[in-house]
């Protein structure tokens, strides 16, 4: 067993410079190309909801699409080098997703987290390598310390700066909003939460592009709730870029903002249904239902599902309880 353990170990060692690069784009060609299942709906007045599982990404969530696009803008950067440390700040998911991937570039990592990170985010953060530092209780405080420092150490650090990186919605321009069309012709209607705003900038700008008709409604954090990956703009958060044009340009048709104990009950009942997701995607769940009803939505809805449930167990276990299936 040793001697095998000293062959993959010499064999990794071994990847460096254009090795580490095909390993990388090895490991993307899993990001992307997610299934749609149908959520039964039946008494949900002749509407149709659809979730895109983005959890079933590498790394259990939707940042990985916008991870591996930034990491492809960083190597083709003349500024890059392989001694820098990759340097950005992140509320959980996009940590994880730089930690795995930045890990297969051979690149050491430096994450900037809040206090509010959940434990398995943080320990899937560690486990690959990342440092991981905590930094203020939002994710624009660790954003703005990664800017200064990389500013007062340019040799040693490449901010990637997902909050303001432009490639983070044309991704999803380019990838998600196109699956989304292809797996679901008729659709009526996206629902998603606003997390940063680049995957639903993205998906809307798209999609709109294409068909006009179709309504692109953003989820928020009703105010005092705090939900992983859902925005409380009521409460202050910081609206990125992504957000501001989003409202401004009209790609965001209307706002929902959900509660977290509406979010938990949905959470409750998602597992009978057969989807093990997280807070997020049953938020935005629960705006689907009132968006229904409030809007009259009829025909084919899409639902992005940007977390998986594993990456939020300890969440998940204190809060909801469900019937083992």
């Amino acid at each position: 067993m040793d001697e095998r353990l000293d062959v993959i170990t010499s064999g990794a060692a071994a990847l460096s410079g254009s090795g580490s690069l095909l390993r990388f784009e090895s490991l993307a060609t899993g990001v992307g190309n997610t299934p749609v299942v149908e959520l039964e709906t039946a008494d949900r007045l002749g509407a149709r909801l659809f979730v895109k599982l983005e959890g079933n990404n590498p790394t259990g969530s939707v940042k990985d699409r916008a991870c591996v696009a930034m990491l492809r803008k960083m190597v083709d950067d003349p500024s890059w080098c392989e001694s820098k440390v990759i340097l950005d700040a992140s509320s959980g998911s996009m940590g994880c997703s730089i930690a795995y991937f930045g890990r297969t570039l051979g690149s050491q990592v430096r994450i900037v987290s809040s206090s509010k990170l959940t434990p398995e985010k943080r320990f899937f953060i560690e486990y690959f390598g990342a440092e991981l530092d905590t930094i203020g209780t939002f994710t624009i405080e660790g954003n703005n310390f990664c800017r200064a420092e990389a500013q007062a150490n340019p040799e040693k650090y490449y901010f990637l700066d997902q909050l303001h990186n432009s490639v983070n919605p044309q991704i999803h321009h380019d990838t998600t909003g196109p699956e989304i069309l292809a797996q679901v012709p008729n659709v009526s209607a996206v629902i998603g939460s606003i997390g940063s705003g680049g995957t639903l900038l993205g998906v809307g700008r798209y999609i709109k592009g294409i068909r006009e008709d179709v309504a692109v409604i953003a989820v928020e954090a009703e105010s005092g709730t705090r939900i992983p990956g859902t925005a409380a703009l009521i409460d202050g958060d910081y609206r990125t870029p992504f957000i501001a044009e989003g409202y401004e340009h009209k790609i965001f048709d209307t706002t929902i903002r959900v509660a977290e104990r509406d979010a938990v009950a949905i959470a409750q009942a998602l597992p009978a249904a057969g989807l093990f997701v997280g807070l997020q995607t049953s938020a935005v769940v629960s705006a689907a239902y009132r968006a229904i009803e409030q809007f009259s939505l009829k025909g084919d809805v899409v639902l992005l599902s940007g977390d998986n449930g594993w990456k939020n167990i300890a969440a998940l276990a204190s809060k909801v309880r469900h019937e083992v299936i």
